[in-house]
């Protein structure tokens, strides 16, 4: 099979520099270019993310020395395809002008809540993708636009999905302790203020999060129907923290099934989970999507890579008093790996493997 030529735009923050590792040396998939604003343009990549760079592995010397294109004067028509890591209000004119030619993997939030546009996670909600094909009629577009969840979203959805199609989920409260990398530029670089003030601390308040998680959370385990997708209808209520870890998320979950369960059932039908996702045997999908320990002193986001970056760690999970047929558990998921970038990458690749592009 021909490598489908790829093009970053949005390439230098942080989110654009977690998709290029996440490309790198990808059987199917070949970064051929690099675009970012006018600020960048003209610069060899390792310069315009000189003094920013938060490559876990240092790409190749090849990537390294492409020019970095004008994302506005950028062509579409050279590429097979596009992922996005554009600031939203930059995305929402780019990325329709990629969509025109290219299929547009999104990592940003313009177009997540459109009625015609999925918020995608193979290994959960892979049926939404048929949504691209009524994007693509409506717009008259050759490509689509197809995002993936705030990062924050991803571990908690992951986790429901077994519980929501085992025993269906009626009210769910979440209280997160996000990484500093969550955080982008600002969280990463150690002489930003935001960084300094989340050091040695927790910031109680993340601006937007809190409606992000409740909306997207509704609308991924929501159902097609003729007009988009019908919300899933669960009661939501979030609480979004910032603490000093510097990457992966972790989350207290307390949950209200519609159908009773006992906590021994909901570790089953998590371990028991297989989406279509992990039976097509993608190049970047995990065999099990869930990892469940019985260990109370997992899962950690200090241990979670151990197991795989792209994998969904949940533990101590158990009945809760507080809602009518509780449950409770810590669930961690890596916000680059599963959240930007990897997450990216898997989803291009399952749409990729079921012939959307």
């Amino acid at each position: 099979m021909r490598k489908q030529r790829a093009i970053v735009i949005g390439a230098t923050g942080a989110a654009g520099q977690n998709v290029v590792e996440s490309l790198a040396n990808h059987p199917w998939f070949e970064l051929v270019a690099l675009a970012a604003s006018s600020r960048s343009a003209g610069m060899t990549y390792a310069q315009a993310i000189e003094g920013a760079q938060f490559f876990e592995k240092t790409p190749s010397d090849e990537v390294l020395g492409m020019k970095v294109l004008d994302v506005e004067k950028a062509s579409p028509k050279d590429y097979d395809l596009a992922f996005s890591a554009l600031p939203s209000e930059v995305a929402k004119v780019a990325e329709p002008r990629f969509a025109e030619r290219i299929p547009v993997i999104s990592t940003a939030s313009a177009y997540r809540y459109e009625p015609d546009v999925p918020i995608f996670l193979p290994d959960v909600n892979p049926k939404h993708a048929k949504l691209l094909k009524m994007q693509r009629e409506k717009h008259g577009w050759e490509g689509f636009i197809c995002p993936g969840p705030n990062c924050t979203t991803v571990g908690l959805v992951v986790s429901l999905k077994p519980l929501m199609d085992a025993y269906g989920v009626r009210a769910i409260h979440v209280v997160s302790e996000q990484s500093l990398s969550g955080a982008g530029e600002k969280g990463l670089r150690l002489d930003s203020p935001y960084r300094q003030n989340a050091t040695r601390n927790v910031l109680p308040f993340i601006d937007g999060e809190e409606g992000k998680v409740e909306s997207e959370t509704n609308k991924i385990l929501g159902k097609l129907s003729g007009e988009g997708v019908k919300g899933a209808g669960i009661i939501i209520g979030a609480t979004c923290t910032r603490v000093d870890v510097q990457t992966v998320h972790t989350e207290a979950v307390y949950v209200d099934t519609k159908k009773p369960c006992s906590a021994e059932e909901a570790k089953e039908a998590m371990r028991s989970y297989v989406s279509e996702a992990q039976r097509l045997k993608l190049p970047s999908m995990p065999e099990k999507t869930i990892i469940v320990f019985d260990e109370p002193e997992m899962p950690q986001p200090k241990l979670h890579r151990k197991y795989g970056g792209d994998v969904t760690l949940v533990g101590r999970l158990r009945k809760d008093p507080v809602f009518k047929n509780g449950l409770a558990y810590v669930v961690t998921s890596d916000n680059l790996d599963k959240g930007a970038g990897g997450g990216a990458v898997q989803s291009a690749e399952y749409l990729k493997a079921k012939r959307y592009f």
